[in-house]
């Protein structure tokens, strides 16, 4: 059974991602019509926000619909075919344009951000020195498929009344997180991001293993949605308890605003969702326009800083688009707005380019055996996101 808004669900977690990304921009003029911009997206926390969504999202519906018999190769195979090709090709632009800074190529970071190994050693240097940012999540990623195929064994055969203790100690542990590491990693070097030091920052939001524990959550969740066991939980209490826990953060320590106390509320407002769509009742999120918005969620993740980042260089009437490498131009209040509402569209639009061109036909070609390479629907499950 499909479940249309969970579609519309990425779509509109992939506006937050956008939304957090352009405060990168200098493009007010007015200084503070930029900090209404950044109180508006929560000085980032809605980037985080959206990050806990699409982890969640991305293990429950990998386990909705994960079907008997499905060979673990077969699943690898079509899992990496979804974010490789992308990935790489993304990636080289990102470097191109690097290049033609005038910089000089790190190769040993930008090797290990090619092959997805860079959040798995607490360095800041891999981090920062990333030609495409936003990629760091696909280590998650790759971890996540790599384990599923075990995950999904253990998740079959817990009992019923397990599920929700199971579900539930998950989110308590990634919320206790942040309460661990403040005495163990506090004393170092801070972040580059606002919240604590560098290992703290690192070990809660970088670090696999640890945001492996949002995707085991979705998955737990698609249990307790299959077997009849989501209680009585609409959407609109799902999405006032997100809103709650993004407006409680701004009064938190920084170090809480990542990822630990989102994994729950992102994992009731998927539930409802999913459990909406499996009685019929239809929400404003399964549409036709928002469902094919959330199939192009990845190709639009995995390009949107290089475009925003481009865009605003050619504006500024310089060639090189990347982050402090061009001498930035700022607009006025109205023409800002439009501004950034372009980028959207343009966005939306070399998405659409790019999953048509490079993600649906690598999917055709080489994410089902030889013998099975016939043409079929684009994959619908979901991927993860920052």
């Amino acid at each position: 059974m499909t479940l249309p808004s969970l579609e519309g669900l990425r779509a509109v977690a992939v506006v937050f991602v956008f939304a957090n990304h352009a405060l990168l921009l200098p493009v007010f003029s007015d200084p503070a019509a930029h900090s209404a911009f950044n109180t508006l997206t929560g000085n980032g926390r809605v980037g985080f926000l959206a990050v806990s969504v699409f982890f969640v999202l991305s293990g429950f519906v990998l386990t909705w619909s994960a079907r008997p018999g499905r060979r673990t190769v077969d699943f690898w195979r079509r899992r990496l075919m979804r974010i490789g090709p992308s990935h790489a090709l993304i990636a080289v632009l990102a470097l191109s344009q690097f290049a033609a800074a005038g910089d000089t190529v790190r190769w040993v970071p930008a090797i290990a951000g090619l092959f997805l190994v860079q959040t798995w050693w607490p360095s800041q240097d891999l981090m920062l020195y990333q030609f495409n940012g936003p990629s760091w999540t696909l280590t998650v990623d790759l971890l996540c498929y790599a384990l599923f195929p075990l995950l999904l064994r253990f998740v079959r055969r817990l009992d019923q009344r397990a599920l929700w203790p199971w579900l539930i100690g998950l989110g308590v542990t990634a919320a206790l997180i942040p309460v661990i590491s403040q005495p163990l990693l506090s004393g170092y070097p801070p972040s580059f991001y606002p919240a604590g030091s560098w290992p703290q920052m690192w070990a809660l939001c970088f670090f696999p293993p640890v945001r492996t524990i949002e995707f085991v959550m979705g998955m737990l969740l698609a249990r307790i949605v299959a077997d009849g066991r989501w209680p009585r939980i609409r959407v609109l209490p799902a999405v006032l308890l997100n809103l709650a826990v993004f407006l409680l953060l701004a009064h938190l320590p920084a170090v809480f605003m990542v990822a630990a106390l989102y994994p729950i509320p992102a994992a009731l407002l998927i539930g409802s969702l999913a459990s909406g769509d499996r009685s019929g009742r239809g929400t404003i999120l399964d549409g036709r326009f928002m469902m094919w918005l959330g199939e192009l969620s990845f190709a639009f993740y995995i390009i949107h800083i290089t475009v925003i980042f481009a865009a605003h260089a050619a504006f500024s009437g310089q060639f090189v688009g990347y982050a402090g490498r061009y001498t930035p131009t700022t607009f006025s209040t109205p023409v800002a707005i439009l501004f950034i509402l372009g980028l959207y569209a343009l966005c939306v639009a070399l998405a659409w380019v790019l999953h048509k061109t490079v993600e649906v036909p690598a999917m055709r070609r080489w994410g089902r055996p030889p013998a099975r390479r016939a043409p079929d629907r684009t994959d619908p499950e979901p991927q993860l996101q920052t």
